[in-house]
């Protein structure tokens, strides 16, 4: 069982499902949930071994991580939905338009990615190596560099701390495992397929999932919009929530507001 939260149950806007980034849990979206949930219901939740959610016994696959969303989703009953993923959740919703578009309104893909090359394969096979020889102590400096860029770490040291200490929390059998899910998505092919009205978000500072790579998927899926945020990395939640925000406003604004209108 996925741990979730709802939040806005009673507001009448389309409601909205957020999945989190890699090694985070449904605390990365506090900000944005505050400033949504006066117009909308929004459910977000732990992915597994994340958070509060139980740890997977064994391996597992993004077609996994979309099965929990589709239950999640259909468990609410307030669907289609508007499903935001950032990172490993736009991972997960990538797969959901694939498989699942019944269950969808709208679709933003956040600092995300369809397809590793096979030297970033190579470098998260020895990501999961280290963690499961070495611990999160050995990775965590890392993924805060790579989640922050380097003025905002200095500018906001406080949110580096928390966020580094919300790695090296983290169970590294569960990290790893997650990693490997991440390593092996493979949706770029299978993006022109996707109907749901799509947003692609990116940080021009990204290394991890590049503008160039949210090019691709955007040119790739029907109809996607794309804006790149100057002023972000990977986490431009925390980085521009502003942007963020106006950007999902502006996307919400777009979509009708009704199922039976899509």
């Amino acid at each position: 069982m996925l741990h979730q939260r709802l939040d806005g149950a009673g507001q009448a806007g389309v409601p909205i499902v957020f999945s989190h980034a890699l090694g985070l849990d449904l605390g990365q979206w506090d900000g944005v949930v505050e400033t949504f949930s006066s117009r909308h219901p929004i459910l977000r939740y732990d992915q597994r071994g994340h958070g509060r959610s139980a740890p997977s016994a064994s391996a597992f696959t993004m077609d996994d991580l979309v099965d929990d969303a589709v239950a999640l989703i259909e468990g609410w009953g307030r669907g289609p939905v508007v499903f935001v993923g950032l990172s490993m959740g736009g991972m997960v919703g990538q797969g959901l338009a694939l498989r699942r578009p019944d269950l969808l309104r709208g679709l933003v893909l956040a600092h995300t990615v369809a397809r590793y090359a096979p030297p970033a394969r190579a470098a998260w096979a020895q990501r999961i190596d280290t963690v499961r020889t070495q611990g999160m102590a050995a990775v965590a400096d890392m993924v805060v560099e790579r989640y922050l860029n380097a003025n905002f770490r200095a500018a906001q040291p406080g949110v580096a701390h928390a966020l580094r200490q919300q790695i090296l929390a983290m169970d590294p059998v569960a990290y790893a495992q997650a990693c490997a899910a991440v390593a092996g998505v493979d949706w770029l092919d299978r993006l022109p397929q996707i109907v749901t009205p799509t947003l692609v978000l990116a940080g021009a500072q990204d290394v991890g999932a590049t503008p160039e790579m949210a090019r691709d998927i955007s040119a790739r899926v029907p109809g996607a919009s794309l804006e790149v945020f100057p002023a972000a990395s990977h986490l431009s939640v925390f980085e521009d929530p502003a942007s963020f925000e106006r950007a999902l406003t502006d996307f919400l604004a777009t979509l009708p507001t009704t199922s039976s209108s899509r």
